[in-house]
């Protein structure tokens, strides 16, 4: 979309903001409305400040990060007592996250109470949306407070942001532009997030169908004895995996918690590193190698498989690639060291498989869904079949599974340019780069 610039401006005298239209004013946040601060009852895990039935949502940073921009539910309600100990919040209030996903806005639809990690503005004099439109476009905060590479919000920060304002009139153009526009942008999104997900799906059927009936559709076929697995080609062979492994076992987390993580070091491996795409080390954590040393029986080699165990992301596995540096992994992954090296690539990939999946989610401890054990996966059962026919299968999915790779990250990338043309659209809208009045 092509739209006018306004017929003059005028030069801001702040730098985010550049130059504005000659008839908008230019205001420090401050002078909208206070910014004051959330507040907790303490100690927060006393139970006494909570009540499933309390009049109030208790809003965590988690809550924030979960929202699509308007809070409409909470996994917590405070009790009348810890609600008159926290800042309340009506419907249609704007708040700001200062801790965590630092900058988030979020405009509550319930009544909620936020905490000292948000802070808010309760006599704000213009729409709580725009303030919100700017927050959300984030070129606000452009060389603001920054601190490595953490912005650092404050009330003072967050009150001292001078942003561009429009008369009233042309206030409700911009805002109804946006509407509309952003609407047709995230209805884009919505579709190729739809398209990442079926091809998610169909690349997990293809990978399924493979591992389990093989690449010959007129092979014979046999009764595995294994419910969840059901028939499988005659010629193959059903075993334990612990028959198939010289090791099924974890990690754990050393004493210290994260304060033992060092800048450079041996990679650990935690839940949050193990995809069934792979491992993503962006935000791997390193240990020392004399701790490191100490863990030696967890050390983590080349072709290993990693399984999470527990969690949300239990079931997620891969398989360590040939060339890979020293690394140990915490409780929550198990490293399954197989006998035959040439069985790591079939094995890796039928771990990702929907029947395995499935049986993995059903096979979780107790009541409380503690996580799988080792035995459990020791005993569960794989059908192998002869080794020149699992080349042949792992060979057929290398190539079918690029396929499927190649398409999500072209859906991916889609996803990330609209977000920058949302982000872009909004940013010049609310400093005037562009002129929506005939467009609105």
């Amino acid at each position: 979309m092509s739209l006018p610039r306004y017929p003059d401006y005028k030069d801001s005298g702040v730098e985010w903001l550049g130059e504005v239209p000659g008839h908008w004013g230019v205001k420090s946040i401050k002078w909208l409305s206070p910014v004051q601060r959330g507040a907790s009852p303490r100690p927060i895990d006393d139970p006494k400040y909570f009540d499933d039935e309390g009049e109030y949502a208790w809003v965590r940073i988690a809550d924030v990060s979960a929202s699509d921009g308007e809070l409409s539910e909470t996994t917590q309600r405070l009790s009348e007592l810890g609600s008159s100990l926290s800042v309340k919040i009506n419907p249609g209030e704007l708040f700001i996250s200062i801790a965590g996903t630092v900058g988030k806005p979020c405009i509550s639809a319930i009544k909620a109470c936020i905490h000292d990690g948000f802070v808010y503005f309760p006599m704000l004099n213009i729409p709580p949306i725009f303030l919100y439109r700017i927050f959300e476009a984030g070129v606000c905060y452009g060389g603001l407070g920054k601190f490595g590479t953490q912005l650092n919000l404050n009330t003072d920060t967050i009150g001292s942001i001078r942003i561009a304002l429009p008369p009233d009139d042309e206030l409700q153009d911009v805002l109804s532009f946006l509407d509309r526009e952003t609407g047709k942008i995230d209805a884009l999104i919505a579709e190729q997030r739809r398209l990442v997900e079926l091809l998610a799906e169909k690349r997990q059927a293809v990978i399924s169908h493979a591992v389990t009936k093989g690449l010959n559709p007129n092979a014979r076929m046999k009764d595995s004895g294994i419910e969840w697995l059901g028939d499988v080609p005659e010629h193959w062979e059903v075993r334990k995996m612990k028959h198939l492994a010289t090791r099924i076992a974890s990690g754990k987390t050393p004493l210290g918690g994260s304060e033992i993580y060092v800048d450079e070091g041996v990679m650990f491996l935690r839940s949050q590193n193990v995809y069934d795409e792979g491992l993503r080390l962006e935000d791997v954590a390193y240990i020392s190698e004399a701790i490191d040393e100490v863990m030696s029986v967890s050390s983590v080699r080349p072709n290993d498989i990693l399984l999470n165990v527990t969690g949300a992301s239990i079931g997620r596995s891969c398989v360590v690639p040939s060339e890979f540096p020293a690394a140990n992994v915490n409780q929550h992954v198990c490293v399954i060291r197989l006998r035959t090296l040439a069985q790591v690539p079939f094995v890796g990939l039928f771990f990702k498989s929907m029947p395995v999946k499935n049986q993995i989610a059903h096979a979780q401890n107790g009541a409380a869904r503690e996580g799988l054990n080792f035995d459990q996966i020791g005993n569960m059962s794989i059908a192998m079949p002869p080794s020149n026919e699992q080349k042949s299968i792992t060979a057929f999915l290398d190539i079918e599974t690029a396929k499927f790779d190649t398409l999500t990250a072209e859906a991916h990338r889609a996803i990330e340019l609209l977000r920058e043309r949302r982000s872009a659209l909004i940013s010049a809208a609310v400093t005037g780069k562009i002129d929506v009045r005939k467009a609105a």
